[in-house]
């Protein structure tokens, strides 16, 4: 008789960069309680060196960072080859904005304050892929 081994949910790994502490933690959280494993961090340089050692499934980044912006974040990212899907989240939505963050390869733009079931609905559509 044959033995069933049944293999490990495998969590979709998810890069959250957030310099707000408080919503970095928030952000942690729901995502964490929706079922995928998130890294979350304040910082350009911890998100790429975490990137680095584990590429994310997903990146969910905020547009205004301390250290440097959230489209910048993600073309570094591009340059160094990673080409997972990418969200970003920002107070200061324009025209502009939109355009720049769809040209460095945003699959999606949020509003703050976040409707945070859409957030987990847009994660959850582009980790699907390869799950």
């Amino acid at each position: 008789m044959s033995r069933s081994h049944s293999s490990p949910v495998v969590r979709p790994h998810v890069l959250v960069v957030e310099d707000d502490a408080g919503a970095r933690r928030s952000l942690l959280l729901l995502l964490n309680g929706r079922g995928f494993d998130v890294a979350a961090y304040s910082t350009v340089p911890q998100a790429l060196a975490a990137a680095a050692a584990r590429p994310p499934d997903c990146l969910v980044a905020d547009y205004r960072l301390h250290d440097e912006d959230g489209v910048d974040l993600l073309a570094r990212l591009r340059r160094g080859g990673w080409g997972g899907p990418a969200i970003l989240i920002s107070a200061f939505a324009s025209p502009e904005l939109s355009r720049r963050a769809r040209a460095a390869g945003f699959a999606m733009i949020f509003d703050k304050p976040l409707r945070e079931h859409a957030l987990v609905d847009a994660v959850r559509r582009l980790t699907a892929g390869g799950k």
